[in-house]
């Protein structure tokens, strides 16, 4: 009986280390930025069309056109079906509509349905950048940059628009939500 208290003990410890090695991932990535100077390319993460995620993620993008720092944009997301437009075509026509400089390279991604796929596909269509910003929400942070890095780009900064569009309560359940998806990817961050 005592060796399956200390196997139960230790499968706690384990689980608790890897959670807080999960919550200090995403709230490392979240509040921080790296200096960014230039890089080749923008991946502006997925989100529902029409949502303030989408729409603030590609003002984001906007920003740094506006400011020189990226010149090629990959927005990514696909369709919920068929007859819809997809997430990477909404997002590129509001960035089109917003940007005050010359007009980006937009490349869409439009058949990703995941983050994983959103970062997997935007490699597949800029294969030669070896810098690149993770364009999403500051909760999204850490998965996209994670995974960015597991692509193969050499260096990967990172933004996010001011989470002022949601409110205290859903901020916090999208927090929650991405601590389980952080701990859902785990195969992607360390397989192939």
């Amino acid at each position: 009986m005592r060796r399956f208290f200390r196997i139960i003990n230790g499968l706690l410890i384990v689980i608790l280390i890897i959670v807080l090695a999960d919550v200090g991932l995403v709230m490392s990535f979240a509040n921080t930025r790296p200096e960014l100077k230039q890089a080749d390319a923008a991946i502006v993460l997925g989100a529902a069309i029409g949502s303030p995620a989408a729409y603030n993620r590609a003002l984001e993008a906007v920003v740094l056109i506006d400011s020189g720092k990226i010149d090629t944009v990959v927005v990514t997301g696909g369709k919920i079906a068929d007859r819809d437009q997809s997430e990477a075509e909404y997002m590129a026509k509001v960035i089109r509509a917003q940007v005050a400089s010359q007009q980006p390279t937009i490349i869409l991604e439009s058949e990703s349905r995941s983050t994983y796929e959103n970062i997997k596909n935007a490699k597949a269509k800029i294969p030669e950048s070896e810098s690149v910003v993770i364009v999403s929400d500051e909760f999204h942070l850490a998965r996209g940059v994670m995974l960015a890095k597991r692509a193969g780009f050499e260096t990967v900064y990172w933004t996010a628009p001011e989470p002022t569009y949601y409110q205290k309560g859903e901020l916090t359940w999208y927090y929650l939500r991405e601590f389980a998806a952080m701990i859902s990817y785990i195969p992607h961050f360390i397989g192939n």
